[in-house]
């Protein structure tokens, strides 16, 4: 992991999923994104980890107003929190290949509480704490990359720009383990597709801000079109071969949605709903209200979501 966290690679961050969709979204984004970086965003139960004891200060006999021994003692506790430990692990494990390839991530996000001998365990308030935070986030505003499960679509304004709308193929069929064990040994044509991915949405950040910016998004998505099309059909004989089609593999499909969002817009949204991210509300109206509700200028490079829907067709 240290080594990706050195790494130049742009992480996606997956937005508006929790922990039951983590499958569902793993098998759609490896053919367009280089590490896709899932989490619970701190929601769920406490799961316990370890304990840290603080003694504290020592009972002085030669000061009688010295406090007791065991006054002022306590224990800090360390959890994690997700919705459901056992189906986690599962993911992990079925999602094994693709971790150790670094073609997927998942971002814990720890709780840190403390237990006084009198007063007992004082979970205090999340948000107050450092090492609540969900740092899935920070990889968003340093990546500028996003995955979007919500379904909702993005509608065109000062701080959202939508750029194309593709069937984005995927390989269905195949369970979990074996769908990692494919992605991570077999496909060419998710890298190759995906360093044309990085490619074009360098070329974006100028179509963004050209004088005739529409002439040039058209130009662009146009080209992603065609350089998606060639993947799909490599990707269909591949499903149609004798060692896939025999593990019962087919050729799926999802419509997907790139848009364009201005990055205080994002950031501002998540902020002011930290719920977005585990699906609690959704991600475009909150954006849109944000937006409403700031001063009208708005700068900074863009940040780039894959907006999914949550069905898929075969």
């Amino acid at each position: 992991m240290s080594t990706k966290f050195t790494s130049s690679s742009p992480n996606y961050v997956g937005l508006s999923s929790d922990l039951g969709s983590f499958t569902h979204v793993t098998k759609r984004v490896p053919l367009v994104t280089d590490t896709m970086l899932l989490s619970d965003h701190g929601v769920g139960p406490v799961h316990d980890l370890g304990t840290l004891f603080t003694p504290g200060p020592a009972f002085d006999p030669q000061n009688s107003l010295s406090p007791t021994s065991g006054v002022g003692d306590s224990t800090q506790r360390y959890g994690m929190v997700t919705r459901d430990l056992v189906e986690l692990w599962q993911w992990l494990l079925e999602a094994e290949p693709l971790l150790r390839a670094g073609l997927v991530w998942y971002g814990p996000v720890f709780y840190e509480g403390s237990v006084h001998q009198q007063t007992g365990l004082r979970r205090r308030d999340p948000a107050d704490l450092p090492s609540f935070s969900d740092r899935s986030i920070d990889f968003l505003v340093d990546h500028g990359r996003a995955v979007d499960l919500s379904g909702t679509k993005p509608i065109a304004c000062r701080v959202v720009r939508p750029i194309l709308e593709i069937d984005l193929p995927f390989i269905d069929g195949l369970t979990l383990t074996d769908f990692a064990q494919v992605t991570s040994e077999e496909f060419d044509s998710y890298r190759q597709f995906r360093d044309f991915m990085r490619s074009r949405l360098l070329e974006l950040d100028d179509a963004l801000e050209a004088v005739d910016s529409q002439v040039a998004l058209e130009r662009v998505a146009l080209s992603i079109r065609d350089e998606l099309n060639a993947a799909t059909a490599e990707m269909e004989t591949a499903a149609r071969s004798r060692v896939l089609n025999r593990s019962g593999a087919v050729l799926g499909t999802t419509s997907a949605i790139l848009a364009a969002v201005r990055p205080d817009a994002l950031q501002g949204a998540l902020a002011a709903s930290a719920t977005i991210a585990a699906g609690a509300t959704g991600l475009w109206p909150t954006i849109q209200a944000f937006a409403d509700h700031k001063p009208k200028h708005a700068s900074g490079r863009w940040h780039y979501v894959w907006v999914l829907q949550k069905r898929s067709a075969l």
